[in-house]
């Protein structure tokens, strides 16, 4: 079963002479509870992709569909409460915020959304994530590792339909990556969650269920 539908995505950045097309006619489609990866040299379109799969930019032309959701019938309001119920987002720079306890971070979607959390799931995640002895911590006392750690929970708090990971190893040393992407996979298998993640590493890419290879806004695999 499909999770995410591409159909002839365009996307230009610009005018004239210095128009970037990022994205030129790009149509896929993702099987729920999946690992699939991204990958390409900078500038190809990767992230462009991944920002429209997620709400975050629109596209000139071409469809997607989310777990059912049309995201051009959207309004910004209607692609807001998409993001927050649909889509766990995890980046290279964590993007915690710095006054808040790992247990709020992690529960700052549900707060946002003002929806309660359930406390079993929540232990489960901080358990797998082995976090439990780090909740009351506050981002700047973790390593990269947990910081990292954290940002994975807090994307995965609201039951998200899909995944997005931007380089979530890219800033972690080999061992912490290693680790981190040890738990991506985990996740997957444990909660049979769709992930889609960009990466320049090749042999992460070897870990997941599917690899697609974006070159100068074409798909190649």
């Amino acid at each position: 079963m499909d999770i995410v539908t591409v159909q002839n995505l365009h996307k230009t950045f610009g005018k004239g002479e210095s128009a970037v097309h990022a994205l030129c006619g790009i149509s896929l489609a993702l099987e729920k509870g999946k690992f699939t990866a991204i990958i390409g040299a900078s500038g190809s379109g990767k992230t462009t992709l991944l920002n429209m799969i997620g709400g975050l930019d629109t596209p000139d032309a071409g469809e997607i569909i989310v777990d059912g959701v049309r995201l051009s019938n959207l309004k910004e309001k209607e692609l807001a409460v998409f993001r927050r119920s649909k889509v766990g987002f995890v980046y290279q720079s964590f993007n915690l915020i710095p006054t808040l306890t790992v247990r709020e971070n992690i529960l700052f979607p549900l707060s946002l959304a003002g929806r309660t959390h359930d406390p079993v799931f929540f232990s489960e995640i901080a358990a797998l994530l082995h976090l439990q002895e780090r909740l009351d911590a506050y981002p700047h006392e973790l390593s990269g590792g947990g910081q990292q750690r954290t940002a994975i929970a807090r994307a995965l708090i609201s039951r998200p339909s899909i995944l997005l990971a931007d380089e979530p190893t890219g800033s972690l040393d080999s061992k912490s990556g290693q680790n981190v992407l040890g738990l991506f996979k985990l996740s997957v298998e444990m909660y049979h969650q769709t992930l889609v993640m960009i990466t320049h590493n090749l042999e992460i890419a070897q870990m997941a269920d599917r690899v697609i290879r974006i070159e100068d806004g074409h798909i190649c695999e």
